[in-house]
């Protein structure tokens, strides 16, 4: 048995199909018209890095954890967040996953998502893997790669050591999505936390994709004040980022981040447009909440949560 990815979203497609290129075993956790798609069409990756095509031959896809039989090599949990909980659990109860030392990987959105596995889990088996690449579902088995700010960082919260997921690592980057190791996962998830935060929601509101958000003074005004927020909290608790504030982060955003993702349209946008429901609650849902924790004020990233969940509940 080789790699699991739980999840087969644009994210699980794009990070099994990089697997599949590197000629590791794969098999998808997937249901419904992606399990069928996957069955009958074969994994397909277009865009920035290049077309990839994966006959089914290659992989196996099962309906879910409880089916798989064989030991994995590592698992990769590719769900939205709210799943997170759900998911340790059946990899909790599994007894070729519960115990040993198969590595956990949450290559998912927001925060808290290790901390959720780790519950369940081994914390020394979790791993965070954080995300500033565009992976857009253009069918329910194939992923069109839009856009690169950064290569996929991957680490642990709990402080384990990274030899367990550096093969994992190297054969996604062999297969074309460039993947690291970072000794310092905490940061690069914040980093991801911050861009998200100050983006997904107004683009999800307004339907628009970052560029637009960057042009306007008044989305541009928002966008400050859930970064300023944001690292008030982590301030507040004692975490630590790349930048001493919110004003040298800023100018790294508007001068690095969002250029080369400025006609992304955000996961968040598309589940809205599909009915979905989206990541809000582990965005800025999840920072008002530490802010509460905390006693620090969140105002903007509080609107944004419950504006967000609000377009989630007209359908």
């Amino acid at each position: 048995m080789g790699h699991v990815i739980v999840g087969a979203g644009a994210v699980g497609l794009g990070v099994g199909s990089a697997l599949l290129t590197a000629g590791e075993p794969v098999t998808f956790v997937a249901r419904g018209e992606t399990a069928r798609a996957l069955r009958e069409s074969g994994c397909e990756r277009t865009g920035l890095f290049g077309a990839r095509h994966c006959a089914p031959v290659r992989y196996e896809v099962i309906s879910e954890l409880a089916a798989l039989r064989a030991p994995a090599r590592s698992v990769l949990v590719a769900t939205k967040a709210f799943a997170t909980r759900d998911v340790a659990s059946a990899l909790a109860g599994h007894p070729a996953l519960a115990a040993g030392d198969v590595p956990i990987v949450s290559f998912q959105n927001g925060l808290g998502n290790a901390e959720a596995l780790a519950e369940r889990l081994e914390p020394s088996r979790v791993f965070s893997a954080t995300i500033l690449i565009g992976f857009r579902r253009t069918a329910p088995q194939r992923v069109d790669v839009t856009v690169c700010a950064k290569p996929i960082q991957v680490g642990s919260l709990f402080g384990a050591d990274l030899a367990p997921i550096a093969g994992l690592v190297s054969a996604i980057a062999a297969g074309g999505i460039p993947a690291e190791t970072n000794v310092d996962i905490a940061r690069e998830l914040w980093e991801k936390a911050l861009y998200n935060c100050a983006l997904n929601p107004l683009g999800a509101l307004l339907a628009v994709p970052y560029g637009e958000l960057a042009r306007q003074p008044e989305t541009r005004e928002i966008m400050r004040s859930v970064i300023e927020e944001i690292f008030t909290v982590v301030h507040a608790s004692g975490e630590r980022l790349h930048w001493p504030d919110a004003e040298r982060y800023l100018a790294h955003f508007y001068q690095v981040l969002l250029p080369p993702t400025r006609d992304h349209e955000s996961s968040m946008l598309q589940d809205v447009r599909a009915g979905r429901r989206t990541e809000i609650d582990s965005l800025c849902g999840e920072i008002a909440r530490r802010g509460r924790s905390l006693g620090v004020s969140t105002p903007t990233n509080a609107a944004l949560h419950q504006l967000v969940r609000a377009l989630e509940g007209r359908g």
